[in-house]
């Protein structure tokens, strides 16, 4: 095979930005290796639209661009599988105890803890935004004589770089952050930007930012971990270690509304849990510099009790919702 072949190869590959791994916990078991979510693009919201998790969140030739050869698209892609495989062993610990919505198995075991951490690391660094964050802060103006995917390799090598170098530190700080796993009684979405660094997600120095900083990542419609900033852990030394979180109300519709503001694309949630039965945008997003938007950013700040440890949610409520109230006659 020539190398003019091998480029072909290499740069027609459908490499997903999130995991489908990830959005099946947001999707509805269809048949066979078909799981279903509901899709709303940014740019159209009013147009929601079915899709399998296998065409959602994915480019081609993402990742690919450091070599003719394809080794560095190779060798990125074995990384993120290792780490996703190792990561959905972890969130089925997490999600799928029988009875109880919140785990028993609650803190998580240092090697669970590790995996998880090297995962959301993954997931900040490898997003489209974060990479079009880089081309905006480093990158010279393209030229409109280039061609399409000579100007597409070299976005490729400084976002790979980018991974490389920071992904160790990350997953570090991600491990020695106390962690909340929480249960939302509000219905939850994710993106193409699913772990949310609070009011800091384009910061350049994107280590510093997640120092301090919220994070939240949603699990599935009703669960999610926060890692409470630390202002947060200052104010209430329950939260200085893992810990339990029941998020209700409007609470709820605050972090679907964090979610929604950093969303790069598109949103994502599960066809019978629709956020926008009770919630609807409001508000400036994150400003996308990129596009030349330069409105202030929303700021976040959540208080939140600790979940007593001896207590429980039971686990139908991550499938079924309350009756509604009947109106006041």
């Amino acid at each position: 095979m020539g190398k003019a072949s091998q480029r072909k190869r290499a740069g027609g590959t459908r490499d997903h930005t999130v995991p489908q791994m990830y959005l099946r916990h947001f999707a509805q078991h269809r048949a066979r290796r078909q799981y279903e979510l509901r899709v709303r693009r940014i740019d159209k919201l009013d147009r929601p639209f079915p899709a399998m998790t296998a065409s959602i969140g994915a480019e081609v030739g993402f990742y690919w661009g450091a070599t003719l050869d394809g080794k560095a698209h190779h060798a990125c892609e074995e990384l993120f599988t290792l780490l996703e495989g190792q990561a959905e062993t972890v969130l089925k610990t997490i999600l799928d105890d029988r009875e109880w919505a919140l785990t028993p198995q609650w803190p998580l075991a240092s090697a669970q803890r590790s995996s998880l951490a090297w995962w959301m690391a993954a997931q900040v660094l490898r997003t489209t935004r974060q990479r079009k964050r880089l081309a905006h802060l480093h990158l010279p103006a393209e030229p409109d004589d280039v061609p399409e995917e000579i100007a597409h390799l070299a976005a490729n090598n400084p976002h790979l770089r980018y991974i490389v170098g920071n992904i160790a530190a990350m997953a570090a700080s991600f491990y020695g952050r106390p962690w909340g796993l929480g249960f939302s009684d509000m219905c939850l979405l994710t993106s193409d930007v699913p772990v949310v660094i609070w009011n800091r997600p384009d910061e350049e120095d994107q280590l510093l930012a997640l120092a301090h900083s919220d994070v939240m990542l949603p699990l599935d419609p009703h669960r999610l971990l926060f890692l409470p900033s630390p202002r947060q852990r200052m104010r209430d030394p329950h939260k200085r270690a893992d810990h339990l979180l029941h998020v209700s109300g409007a609470i709820g519709m605050a972090l679907v509304d964090v979610a929604f503001d950093v969303a790069d694309e598109f949103v994502v949630y599960h066809p019978h849990h629709d956020p926008w039965e009770h919630w609807s945008p409001s508000g400036p997003r994150q400003p996308k510099p990129w596009v030349g938007e330069t409105h202030s950013a929303p700021e976040y700040l959540m208080e939140y009790p600790v979940f007593p440890a001896h207590l429980n949610i039971e686990h139908r409520w991550t499938k079924e919702h309350p009756p509604r109230r009947k109106a006041a006659s």
